[in-house]
């Protein structure tokens, strides 16, 4: 999961190089597991009684010191997510502390729990950006799927707020069964707004529902998820973008060559990008579970180093290389992992999702050349 994938060129030109040398430029911190919602596709959330039958928070010293050591190994983008990060005790103070030390923040966060106070503070503090995850286009969805009461009213007042107080904001969907047919009211909203909204139409199988058949699950089956994916592009896009979209990506897959290289990862985990979560373990990125180390035992530079060089042994299915979906595929290590319990097997929802992404995206071609005739 890249969460600079909005960067700048200037950005962009410094991830580039960080990956070169493998400096852990871009990271982000698990803060907490717990939550305020109960999201049914949430694969990070535990109860405080789950929670503290797997350890203890820590402490803001404890985040600090590591940040001192994560700055000296060169990290300057950092993430701040959860659970629900604005639950985290004393969180204004490690902000502000991380602030403090250069690092150029940005915060994930379902806006509910966002009122004046916190609009204020972070207006006089302001982070690169807060990414807020929209559930919904209404209260009842949200209680049907986050099982949260007036959640969409909390959630747009947050938003509301933060631009009032001109913090930049950025809006991102999980798309599921439960509000998939408000694709369009949500990303109406960010228009309304000015603010962009990306929706994601690809869940990660859920904890508690992960050994379920895809009709069991909150997620949406591979045929809905990929014909909701390129509604929300076409919606997103807006027309000329979107029709220049869809010729490239139809002669991308149609032209493309096979790849006879090893399927190593291609994103930017463990090579320049890593996250810890909040028992203290280093890992690649949030979703993969492993390889992992304990960054409070080992210290941040020792972390890095193990994480860089495990990373680097990861082999991906080298049939998903030679196939010619992989330019719409999102296949990826984590997904892989999550949803066949091995990195180096095909995710069959995956190849489902891309193959379906495929058909819809070439009757959408079809349409735009009969109009262009």
């Amino acid at each position: 999961m890249e969460q600079m994938n909005d960067a700048t060129t200037v950005e962009r030109m410094l991830i580039k190089r960080a990956e070169n040398n493998k400096i852990p430029i871009n990271g982000s911190i698990e803060l907490l597991p717990l939550c305020n919602m109960n999201c049914d596709m949430c694969y990070v959330r535990l109860s405080q009684s789950e929670m503290e039958s797997q350890g203890r928070l820590r402490t803001v010293d404890e985040w600090i010191s590591i940040a001192h050591e994560m700055k000296d190994a060169g990290t300057l983008f950092l993430l701040l997510t959860g659970g629900e990060p604005l639950l985290y005790p004393g969180f204004k103070e490690l902000y502000l502390a991380l602030k403090e030390l250069g690092m150029v923040i940005t915060i994930n966060t379902n806006g509910t729990l966002i009122d004046e106070e916190w609009a204020q503070f972070f207006g006089k503090h302001k982070p690169r950006r807060i990414n807020i995850t929209l559930y919904g286009s209404n209260n009842d969805t949200y209680y049907q799927l986050c099982h949260y009461l007036n959640g969409y009213d909390k959630a747009t007042n947050g938003i509301k707020l933060l631009k009032k107080y001109h913090v930049d904001v950025k809006i991102s969907s999980s798309i599921t069964k439960a509000n998939k047919d408000e694709i369009r009211d949500m990303i109406h909203l960010g228009d309304e707004l000015d603010i962009p909204v990306r929706c994601d139409t690809y869940m990660m199988p859920a904890v508690r529902e992960r050994s379920r058949p895809y009709d069991k699950q909150s997620r949406l089956s591979p045929s809905d998820a990929a014909k909701a994916r390129v509604i929300a592009l076409k919606h997103e896009m807006k027309d000329e973008l979107f029709k220049e979209y869809i010729h490239q990506s139809i002669y991308e897959i149609e032209h493309i060559l096979p790849c006879n290289e090893e399927n190593h990862m291609k994103c930017h985990a463990g090579k320049c990008s890593f996250t810890i979560n909040w028992q203290g373990q280093m890992r690649p990125c949030v979703i993969m579970s492993y390889p992992r180390i304990d960054v409070f035992e080992n210290g941040f530079m020792n972390s890095w180093k193990y994480v860089v060089e495990e990373t680097s042994k990861i082999v991906l299915s080298n049939k998903c290389n030679t196939c010619n979906l992989r330019t719409i595929c999102r296949t990826c290590a984590a997904s892989a992992l999550l949803e066949e319990g091995s990195y180096n097997k095909e995710p069959k929802y995956m190849c489902e999702y891309s193959e379906y992404t495929y058909k819809y995206l070439r009757k959408e071609y079809m349409e735009i050349r009969n109009e262009e005739e």
